[in-house]
């Protein structure tokens, strides 16, 4: 049996693993995914989903859209004409590919993919991944025919339904043939800010680098940011072997991303994470009291408390500390399962 699906958004970790559960799903899919051109209207860097998609063998398309910015209106404005644009040309890709349903993964570019499929009567899913509903979920919501969750729901609607979120199947294997033959000796800190970077962290740790390779090797995600690696520092833009990198990790310095916060959770691994100080409502800070929910010895630092000093003292601290095992956590197949019954 062959099917068509299209899948959507930016948050690409859990697009990703569908990718992966569908290639491996006893039905033939035929994948289509539509992302960004670009991280943003600014056309600076290539977005992250046109880079990693098109090696997965699938069939990308990239558009350019403006979003809903709350705090600076003028962005809105200048972003109107590029989401009609995006509109009409996702609309011939939908028409063209046909697909039997659409899957959702969020941010500004799903909202023309999800209100496209819904004049075309193409049934949709939309997924959430953090605790609250970002304002893409929130408009996709009124088109599409499920929302998954990945958190429990008090909300008494039907269409809504808690299926938990996808973690990667790389989180699991932690052999590698790269890091193997890399020979480190030191403790491990894995420093990230998610699939893009954060400018913060990649100027912190270039602050602290000469201090900390003394004790630690550090692997950077710095994501479109070049940084220059150096003796017991190693930069990457995208890592590849990402469940080596977590499960060896001894610290991880983060970002309080939704996906990133789960797979700290689910492997149980001693962090320190700092929030975004403005993100969608405060979901960054409400991701990181989850992780030191689950795990106390969890150091969150506030941006307005982040320094180089703070962040040594943090390492300093957590290293020393020795964290309880848990059970392998589970593959989630609850999306895929969902899309069936659709």
């Amino acid at each position: 049996m062959t099917k068509k699906i299209v899948i959507t958004g930016t948050h690409l970790t859990p697009a990703v693993e569908l990718i992966n559960q569908l290639k491996e799903d006893s039905i033939d899919w035929d994948i289509t995914y539509i992302g960004r051109n670009f991280n943003s209207h600014e056309k600076t860097s290539p977005s992250i989903e046109s880079q990693i998609i098109p090696k997965l063998g699938v069939k990308f398309y990239g558009f350019d859209s403006g979003k809903l910015d709350r705090r600076w209106l003028p962005n809105t404005l200048a972003g109107i004409p590029l989401t009609i644009r995006a509109f009409f040309g996702i609309f011939q890709v939908l028409r063209k590919a046909s697909p039997d349903i659409i899957v959702s993964f969020g941010g500004y570019i799903s909202v023309p993919v999800i209100l496209s499929s819904y004049l075309q009567k193409i049934p949709s899913i939309t997924h959430e991944q953090t605790s609250t509903l970002s304002l893409s979920t929130k408009i996709n919501s009124k088109f599409t025919n499920k929302v998954a969750l990945s958190f429990p729901t008090t909300i008494k609607n039907k269409k809504y339904i808690s299926i938990g979120n996808l973690l990667r199947h790389q989180i699991y294997n932690n052999r590698s043939k790269y890091f193997d033959n890399q020979k480190i000796r030191l403790p491990i800190i894995y420093v990230t800010g998610g699939n893009q970077g954060s400018e913060l962290l990649n100027k912190l740790i270039t602050k602290t680098k000469k201090e900390l390779i003394n004790k630690f090797f550090i692997i950077h995600q710095t994501g479109n940011q070049s940084c220059l690696p150096s003796k017991n520092y190693l930069p990457i833009n995208f890592i590849e072997d990402i469940g080596w990198v977590l499960n060896h990790a001894n610290i991880i310095v983060s970002r309080a991303g939704a996906n990133t916060c789960q797979e700290i959770i689910a492997l149980s691994k001693k962090s320190i994470l700092i929030p975004l100080k403005v993100s969608q409502q405060d979901e960054q800070l409400k991701n990181a009291l989850l992780v030191k929910k689950a795990i106390p010895e969890t150091i969150i630092i506030p941006e307005t408390n982040l320094t180089p000093k703070t962040l040594l003292e943090s390492i300093n601290k957590l290293i020393k500390i020795k964290l309880k095992l848990v059970n392998k956590p589970q593959i989630n197949y609850s999306l895929l399962n969902l899309i069936k019954t659709i």
